[in-house]
């Protein structure tokens, strides 16, 4: 887990949520949801990865209708990544793939 990744993409994920709480309500319950736990981040309270189903808010994007905000879901998944020890081997090589084909 590399904490300064972690912290880059919880100020990040902060920052878009902060924007995206004045236009939608969903946004500001996901930004309520996460807040402790963004707080703990940079804090650097957390050290150790954390299991994909502890973190709070992805129902938001696929059933609350947030997907429809690029750059947030993103950001979201850029922290959920370090937050569960950063990206592995395959999906480096997926990335790695995917772009191959743009």
């Amino acid at each position: 887990m590399n904490t300064t990744d972690l912290q880059i993409s919880a100020l990040r994920l902060e920052e878009l949520l902060i924007a995206f709480a004045d236009k939608d309500v969903e946004a500001s319950a996901l930004y309520a949801d996460l807040k402790p736990l963004l707080k703990l981040v940079k804090d650097e309270v957390i050290t150790t990865p954390w299991q994909w189903g502890q973190i709070p808010g992805r129902y938001r994007f696929s059933e609350r209708g947030l997907q429809a905000y690029e750059q947030l879901e993103q950001a979201f998944a850029t922290f959920c990544i370090e937050l569960t020890g950063g990206e592995t081997p395959a999906l480096k090589w997926m990335r790695e793939f995917r772009s191959q084909d743009d």
